[in-house]
């Protein structure tokens, strides 16, 4: 997965695809990435786990994701940034965003660029169910809206 564009779609549950949310996960480090895609798919979604903004700008671009968690400090980008341009062109879709910095101005930042959500990736796994429950659409038993 060194692609620019890697893509890594996980799924870990018995519910038929069309019912479980899509969530991305995106994060230039392939142990988070995979952490969180292994706790998502035990949770019940697709996931799609990607190395940078600009494969989850063209995911979503593609459309099909109900949820973002978007990692702050990536090589290729600043994840609040890239949340600016997802907001700035329209881009509805709840976005988490994760970092190890505890830094204020960094969730003042966040916020204003319209995340839903700012959690330390240390805390990212225990408030997981919490952040789907709260974040992901509600969708009936045949899988729809």
């Amino acid at each position: 997965m060194n692609s620019p564009f890697a893509t890594q779609v996980v799924g870990g549950s018995d519910v038929p695809v069309a019912a479980r949310p899509t969530v991305s996960i995106v994060d230039d480090d392939p142990h988070i990435r995979a952490m969180v895609a292994e706790e998502l798919a035990d949770s019940g979604c697709e996931v799609v786990a990607l190395t940078n903004g600009q494969g989850l700008a063209t995911k979503l671009a593609e459309g099909g994701i109900d949820l973002v968690f978007l990692d702050v400090q990536m090589p290729d980008c600043d994840g609040i940034e890239c949340l600016r341009d997802l907001r700035s062109r329209g881009c509805t879709v709840p976005v988490v965003i994760f970092t190890s910095l505890n830094d204020p101005e960094r969730r003042r930042q966040a916020q204003e660029a319209g995340a839903d959500d700012y959690v330390l990736k240390h805390e990212l796994l225990d408030r997981l169910a919490d952040l789907l429950e709260r974040l992901l659409p509600r969708r009936s038993e045949n899988g729809h809206l």
